[in-house]
């Protein structure tokens, strides 16, 4: 006999990447039930039978969002323990950046989610599970490499990505060649984060 279970998540994810896509589209104020149903190709009913209010589809999309990340960054800190340089961590970490950044909508989405969580108390935690976990990733790989403070050094490398990402959004071109400027930059300070 089949359970209600699989086809009931199946509908609220579907739901949540609908109000992503909303978000990362048109913005945050976008997103209403009536504009997420439509995105999901869904019934009205379905989103406020999930959802019970805007708040509701914001909190719970970031929550999704930063438990896929969180799940992403620690298999990418596994893949990160085997780099033998500075310049290849940077130029691993820049690819991340740039394999994010392809999907336009959905980095704009998570932008959107993270000022969304500095706004609201109730989604701090969710935000700050993603952002210890991308520090996590990179700690790791510095601490392989001989960085002194790892912690640390993840903090700052982690800033440099986040706001080589906001310089790859303001611009319209290719998130690749926009990257290829930022590689050197960011090898420099990995570079001098591990001597």
């Amino acid at each position: 006999m089949v359970t209600a279970e699989p086809a009931t998540k199946g509908r609220r994810e579907q739901i949540l990447e609908a109000t992503l896509r909303v978000i990362g589209r048109d913005g945050r104020e976008a997103v209403t039930h009536r504009a997420v149903a439509e995105e999901a190709g869904v019934p009205l009913g379905s989103t406020t039978y999930y959802f019970d209010s805007r708040d509701d589809l914001l909190g719970q999309a970031l929550e999704h969002v930063s438990a896929e990340e969180v799940e992403r960054y620690a298999r990418l800190g596994e893949d990160l323990r085997d780099v033998k340089s500075g310049h290849e961590l940077a130029d691993r970490l820049i690819s991340e950046l740039v394999a994010a950044a392809e999907d336009r909508v959905a980095y704009i989405a998570e932008y959107e989610l993270w000022l969304e969580a500095g706004r609201r108390p109730d989604l701090r935690e969710a935000a700050q599970n993603w952002c210890d976990a991308e520090q996590r990733a990179v700690a790791g790989a510095l601490d392989e490499l001989g960085s002194n403070d790892p912690r640390a050094d993840a903090s700052l490398v982690v800033a440099a990505i986040d706001g080589l990402g906001e310089r790859v959004l303001a611009r319209e071109d290719d998130p690749a060649k926009a990257a290829k400027e930022f590689r050197p930059e960011l090898r420099r300070l990995i570079e001098r984060l591990i001597g």
